[in-house]
């Protein structure tokens, strides 16, 4: 009997996961627009282009030019959709599964009119039994009250209208912005809040997600300029308590309220850039929110979280020697928040900069080398839990074989003045057109408490990924 439950609670999570991705995604069907023509004894017919097509002298050669169907066109033709499967293995004690999840991705393109288009980029999850942000819910079931260990998640990375004019373009919606040039850390790339819910990544690209911005872009002769503005910031997501990487720092003696205030709290800011030649520099400045919440102890059991302005001033450029790219950025931050000993918020000045280079082989190999620093101006010892210095040096190689089919990457990290080490091997198949398989191996090493990654130092994982596109 209970093997026949077990049964019956793995059909209706897929089941209701697969109701769930047909009602975001599901489609109006139209009438077919297919024209019946009836036998004629005229041998030649003359229509305008505007109101019938075209036929041959010869009845015998009879050739209708068809139109694309709305259905095609504009549904089904600018649509993709992919389905995954991922699981994930801590192998270190206590060893558990941590991801037992499905995920759909939705993405879509299409223009319209000549100067609109639109785009769409969004996943929905299914996290299964076992897999560390599932939970146990009930359910009616042959006139029984069942239980079973499932839940649903989102995450929208673009869904904007974009209007173009000339050298203009204007873009409206949920989007990421990207105005900076390292892969691994945020220097000038502050606009774009971040998902740490899962943590172990190294890829700011892959963190990111997206919230309403307004965004113009005018492209000239004397550069490209880029403005946005965004009416109503939000934060970076955290793991939820009950969740696999969920972390108290005060063992839950606390509890944290927002902070009120009447205050305007939106973004905006603008980007010049340029290219000469194999070179690139821009120029920008910016008004922002904190991507993080401002923390200030009201009580020993409570603390308040609060929207922090601050102002960024930044440069970034490129250069392309050979097979070499020298990229750098370097932002100002003025004033950031910290907390002094009695977590009472105190604001500094901040300086961080990346330096890197990325050398392309010949035989499909690439060694990329990076150094990042988190500098704290003025900085003094009341300052809790952040040093004066934070410093990361990285380095990744990849490879592809098999004529691009196989590639091979791995991404090392140091951190200091903590010191810890995290390291990445990912692997990724294409089996076929549609189905790619994938293979990871996250190993962070850490001792010092002090250090970002202390709290998932047990969290050596081998992780299976499985995508069907369609």
């Amino acid at each position: 009997m209970k093997s026949r439950l077990n049964t019956v609670n793995t059909l209706l999570v897929i089941m209701i996961s697969m109701i769930t991705f047909t009602t975001v995604c599901s489609q109006t069907p139209v009438e077919s627009d297919t024209t019946e023509w009836e036998d004629f004894d005229t041998p030649e017919l003359d229509f305008s282009e505007s109101e019938a097509p075209v036929f041959s002298s010869s009845p015998d050669e009879l050739v209708v030019e068809e139109k694309e169907s709305f259905l095609n066109s504009y549904i089904l033709d600018p649509m993709r959709i992919g389905l995954k499967y991922e699981l994930a293995y801590k192998v270190t004690k206590p060893d558990r599964v941590m991801n037992n999840r499905l995920s759909y991705r939705l993405e879509y393109s299409r223009s319209f009119f000549d100067h609109f288009s639109l785009q769409v980029d969004t996943k929905i999850f299914t996290f299964l039994k076992n897999d560390h942000r599932a939970r146990q819910i009930s359910y009616w079931f042959n006139d029984n009250t069942e239980e079973t260990e499932f839940s649903f998640g989102g995450r929208t990375r673009e869904a904007f209208l974009q209007a173009s004019f000339g050298k203009t373009s204007i873009r409206a919606g949920i989007q990421t912005l990207v105005w900076g040039e390292s892969d691994f850390a945020i220097v000038t790339n502050e606009v774009s809040r971040l998902d740490y819910r899962e943590p172990l990544s190294l890829s700011i690209d892959e963190l990111r997600i997206g919230q309403p911005i307004i965004t113009v872009d005018h492209y000239s002769e004397s550069g490209d300029w880029s403005a946005f503005f965004t009416p109503d910031p939000k934060f970076n997501e955290h793991p939820k308590e009950g969740t696999g990487y969920y972390y108290e720092p005060f063992n839950g003696t606390v509890k944290y309220q927002q902070e009120s205030d009447d205050d305007n709290h939106f973004e905006f800011g603008l980007r010049w850039k340029k290219t000469f030649g194999k070179s690139d520099i821009s120029i920008m400045a910016a008004s922002l929110i904190n991507n993080e919440f401002a923390l200030r102890m009201v009580n020993p059991e409570l603390i308040t979280r609060g929207k922090h302005r601050f102002h960024m001033a930044g440069f970034t450029f490129n250069r392309a020697i050979s097979n070499f790219l020298i990229k750098g950025e370097t932002a100002i931050k003025s004033k950031k928040a910290y907390n002094d000993a009695s977590f009472q918020i105190v604001e500094k000045n901040a300086l961080d900069a990346s330096l890197g280079v990325d050398y392309y082989m010949k035989n499909s190999v690439t060694l990329s080398l990076e150094a990042v620093n988190y500098h704290i101006m003025d900085w003094n010892e009341s300052i809790q839990g952040q040093p004066r210095n934070n410093y990361m040096l990285l380095a990744a190689l990849g490879k592809e074989l098999m004529k691009g089919n196989l590639s091979i990457n791995l991404v090392s990290m140091y951190n200091g003045p903590y010191t810890n080490f995290f390291n990445i091997l990912s692997t990724s198949y294409n089996w076929n057109d549609r189905t790619t398989l994938y293979f990871d191996m996250l190993m962070p090493f850490t001792d010092d408490p002090n250090s970002g990654l202390y709290i998932y130092r047990n969290q050596k994982q081998a992780v299976l990924k499985i995508q069907y596109q369609f």
